[in-house]
C-alpha cells in the first residue's frame, strides 16, 4: 500500500484542543494524542513513530490515550527533556518528551506500566516509565512554582551539561529494530 510508511518523525503540536475526525472522536483526545493516534495507523506493522510531546502524553492523570497506544505499539523508549530544551528556538520553558513506538502488526489488549503513572520523591505524578528509568530523564527532577501559585514538576537542565551529548547518551539506550518490509512476488512485469 503506498500510504503506509516506515516511519513517522516530528514534533507534535501541544494544545488543549482537538481536532475533528470522526474517526478518532471515540479517544476524545487533545491534538498532541490525535497526531500519535494517526501516525499508528499510517505506518506498517513493525513500523516507528517517534515524536516530540508535551510530557502530558506521558503523564496526563487518565490512563485512556497511552492505553489506546499501548494497544498498538510497543514503546521502545522515552527520553524526557529538561525544561529549557526549547527556550532557544521557541521561547518557552517547557518539559517536553521524546517517546518512540513500535506498530504491532495487529491490535492487543496490552496494560504495560508506562500506561500507570508513578510518583517522584516529592510525591508528584509522572509517568513510571520515568520513575523506572530515571537514567532518561535529562535534567533534575525539581519543583517549581506555577501562575496559580501550586507547585508543580518540572525538569530543569544539570548545570554545565551538554543536552545534545545527553540527548546522544539516552538515545543509545533505546532498543529496537525495522525490518524490511516483506513484498510479495508478483511475478514477472508486475
Amino acid at each position: 500500500r503506498s500510504d503506509v510508511d516506515d516511519i513517522a518523525v516530528g514534533n507534535v503540536p501541544f494544545g488543549q484542543y482537538k481536532v475533528v475526525d470522526k474517526h478518532y472522536d471515540k479517544l476524545c483526545c487533545s491534538i498532541h494524542d490525535y497526531f500519535f493516534a494517526k501516525a499508528l495507523d499510517k505506518v506498517r506493522p513493525g513500523g516507528v513513530v517517534a515524536f516530540v510531546t508535551s510530557r502530558y502524553t506521558m503523564d496526563k492523570k487518565s490512563p485512556e490515550v497511552r492505553r489506546y497506544i499501548a494497544e498498538r505499539a510497543d514503546m521502545l523508549g522515552a527520553i524526557r527533556l529538561p525544561n529549557n530544551a526549547f527556550k532557544a528556538n521557541a521561547g518557552t520553558e517547557v518539559v517536553s518528551d521524546i517517546i518512540f513506538l513500535q506498530k504491532r502488526d495487529r491490535p492487543v489488549v496490552s496494560e504495560p506500566e508506562w500506561v500507570h503513572l508513578g510518583q517522584t520523591a516529592d510525591n508528584h505524578a509522572i509517568n513510571s516509565y520515568f520513575v523506572e528509568h530515571p537514567q532518561m530523564v535529562l535534567g533534575v527532577e525539581t519543583e517549581e512554582s506555577t501562575q496559580y501559585g501550586r507547585q508543580d514538576y518540572t525538569v530543569a537542565p544539570i548545570p554545565g551539561a551538554d543536552l545534545a551529548d545527553q540527548l546522544r547518551d539516552a538515545v543509545s539506550l533505546i532498543r529496537g529494530e525495522i525490518t524490511a518490509i516483506e513484498l510479495p512476488d508478483l511475478g514477472d512485469g508486475e
